[in-house]
């Protein structure tokens, strides 16, 4: 927001350098980016934070200067000369949720022409190009008290009527700025007896601007709901001075005030009338409340002994009433501060003005209780691993389109209330979207052979309309587990390289009995899919993104997605790590040519070997793979290599033949038997 350093000392006597003014703004947060030269004056870039539209305006920045200089502020009383004729305009709220307070007053009998020279300098300095006086009057109430008023042609206004109301889906409204605007009835608008006159809080309508012709003008200040202002804005694609102002939040109770400020300016620079009082529909008066402010409180989060004087004088020249008690003090915020609600929102605005750089450095008169975080060593493990695997970690934003989610998910979404546009109007139930469009980025710019996972949150809305959300780690990859050499060709990634990494995760966990079925969601390959189960609940799901959906994102290469329930992985202990001394004994190996019934898996043959605890087996796994030709009918060939080894002798023979038939037997429970 840009300031002029004359303006401000309309107000508060400041010092003429503006080298000052910057540092004193900044130090109380208000950032001055630069400072200009404007003919004898000096015009400030101020940062304001969207927490302080109080500070839109001249009245306000110099409010805080007054505050720290400890130098009064002038007092905001516009003296109005009126005629006893009545003002004749009727005002109706339809919508009080959306505007709370509007006022208005009737001036007759102007004569519309430039705005003198003085007028037109100030606003040329902040960058607002001058109109007519009329209109510039408003635009200088705006820069100096921060509130957005607006004056219509009073006869252009069909039956001299003001209707605030929601508009009609479809309805037209051409603007100010020459666009004709087609309106939902998510806008507010100021509308006379049959059409729209001004979109409301953002900009008027050309059919009631004030022109050369304007004799009789009606004048308004209004209060309308941020979020209203801020949707309208954005759905129409506006920013004005006024939009900026309501969608932060305004202040309620100086409408009338800038509405007798602007009608008494408009009267001595345009002549004209000001008819007998102003219409004020209030509908939903508002009562602040008070804040208790104790001086303890101030000295534990500050450190410092502030006198309880220069607590008061601080408070009260910012404008909050202050009523002190015994220790304490009950302050009641002015209407124009909506960020201060709490004790420590009147503890910042003490030690803004008492100074930062005042507080004194202390040491905590304990060192804080430092506890092993366990979560995050398990999530540390996880990343190493799967990094050490190829992988690389992504983050993407949760907010998806909803169709989209649901492609992936048929839980309930969680709508965002005011979304930005289409694309971002939930937030996913699931991770997948958000990784196959980071997989689908880098596909289309030639990067191949990826492997991405990612940490994150999916939600889903309850039965009762309860959001809930649950982290998960997902999986993506695409492209060759290998590319081509000159060693060796390319071999392209399948089932058992995403299966075998989940499995390498999982190795990290003391999970007891992991279960894997060859089932999954309708989003994958039915041939290419599967879970891992933990004591009945699905703890990981993968596959191959089916070819549907595929075709659906324009994908040309394979892409292979997992979901894993983190919460549940990261409640499980770590294994346990312990050191076992290598045998120096000689190991010895046995193949065993096995016969098995189609329908048995090879998980169900590991689980039975595994359950029988043999202290000699140190590993067996599958070596070859044999199906058709003499292999019976609904069988197939495995030929399975076990290792024993003892770490107390050598074994004998006889030894290791005892403990592969005790093998044997065990698996004879499944039908599996030798080959002969």
């Amino acid at each position: 927001m840009k300031v002029s350093l004359h303006w401000l000392r309309d107000f508060v006597d400041v010092p003429s350098d503006p080298r000052e003014v910057k540092s004193t703004l900044t130090n109380l947060g208000l950032g001055v980016e630069s400072f200009t030269r404007e003919d004898d004056d000096w015009v400030l870039e101020v940062e304001v934070t969207t927490n302080r539209p109080d500070c839109l305006s001249h009245y306000g920045v110099a409010r805080e200067l007054a505050t720290a200089y400890g130098k009064p502020l002038a007092p905001l009383r516009p003296a109005v000369e009126e005629i006893p004729e009545p003002a004749a305009a009727e005002i109706e709220i339809l919508d009080p949720d959306l505007c709370a307070r509007y006022c208005a007053r009737v001036i007759r009998n102007v004569e519309v022409r430039p705005s003198p020279d003085w007028l037109a300098r100030r606003l040329q300095s902040l960058a607002l190009r001058p109109i007519n006086n009329v209109a510039d009057v408003t635009n200088y109430v705006l820069m100096e008290m921060g509130h957005p008023l607006h004056a219509f042609d009073l006869e252009r206004m069909a039956g001299r009527r003001v209707i605030v109301r929601r508009a009609r889906n479809g309805e037209g409204l051409e603007t100010l700025d020459g666009v004709t605007r087609t309106l939902t009835a998510d806008n507010l608008v100021i509308a006379d007896a049959g059409k729209p006159a001004a979109l409301a809080g953002i900009m008027g309508g050309a059919g009631s601007a004030i022109s050369a012709a304007t004799q009789s003008v009606l004048l308004e200040s209004a209060w309308f709901d941020p979020l209203s202002i801020r949707r309208t804005a954005k759905a129409q694609g506006m920013h004005t001075e006024a939009s900026h102002r309501f969608e932060r939040g305004a202040d309620i109770e100086i409408a009338p005030v800038a509405l007798d400020r602007a009608a008494e300016l408009i009267r001595e620079l345009a002549g004209g009338e000001i008819l007998s009082g102003h219409v004020d529909v209030y509908p939903g008066r508002r009562n602040p409340e008070r804040i208790c402010l104790r001086l303890v409180e101030i000295r534990r989060v500050l450190g410092a002994d502030i006198p309880s004087q220069q607590i008061e004088r601080i408070l009260r020249s910012l404008g909050f009433v202050v009523n002190a008690e015994s220790g304490m003090w009950r302050v009641t915020p002015p209407s124009f501060r909506l960020d201060v609600t709490r004790e420590v929102d009147l503890i910042e605005e003490v030690a803004r003005h008492f100074g930062y750089d005042r507080l004194p450095a202390r040491m905590l008169s304990a060192p804080p209780r430092v506890e092993r975080d366990w979560r995050r060593e398990k999530e540390r493990a996880l990343s190493q691993t799967l990094v050490s695997l190829g992988y690389r970690e992504i983050i993407t934003s949760p907010l998806v389109d909803d169709d989209e989610s649901q492609r992936f998910s048929e839980a309930l979404p969680v709508r965002i209330a005011n979304p930005l546009s289409q694309q971002v109007s939930s937030l996913r139930t699931s991770a997948f979207p958000t990784m196959i469009a980071a997989l689908q980025w880098n596909l289309d710019r030639d990067r191949q052979d990826l492997r991405f996972f990612e940490f994150g949150k999916t939600y889903r809305l309850s039965l009762d309309g309860v959001a809930a959300e649950r982290r998960v780690l997902a999986l993506g990859l695409t492209g060759n587990r290998r590319p081509t050499s000159i060693y060796e060709p390319a071999r392209a990634l399948e089932f058992f390289d995403i299966k075998g990494d989940l499995e390498t995760l999982f190795e990290l966990f003391d999970l007891g009995s992991v279960v894997f079925v060859k089932e999954g969601g309708a989003r994958y390959d039915p041939l290419m899919r599967g879970r891992f189960l933990q004591e009945g609940a699905v703890l990981a799901e993968f596959g191959r993104l089916g070819a549907e959906m595929a075709k659906g994102y324009k994908l040309r290469e394979f892409v292979w997605l997992a979901e894993i329930d983190l919460e549940t992985l990261l409640g499980l202990p770590l294994k346990t790590k312990a050191f076992r001394a290598y045998s120096k004994f000689p190991a010895v190996e046995r193949d065993f040519s096995l016969l098995i019934p189609s329908d048995v898996e090879y998980g169900s043959l590991a689980e039975i070997v595994e359950k029988l605890g043999v202290p000699e087996l140190v590993e067996f796994r599958p070596v070859d793979l044999f199906r058709g030709g003499a292999i019976e009918t609904n069988h197939y060939g495995l030929l399975l290599r076990i290792t024993l080894q003892s770490p107390t002798h050598t074994l004998t023979g006889d030894e290791a033949t005892a403990i592969g038939q005790t093998i044997v037997e065990a698996l004879a429970r499944l039908s599996i038997r030798l080959r002969t």
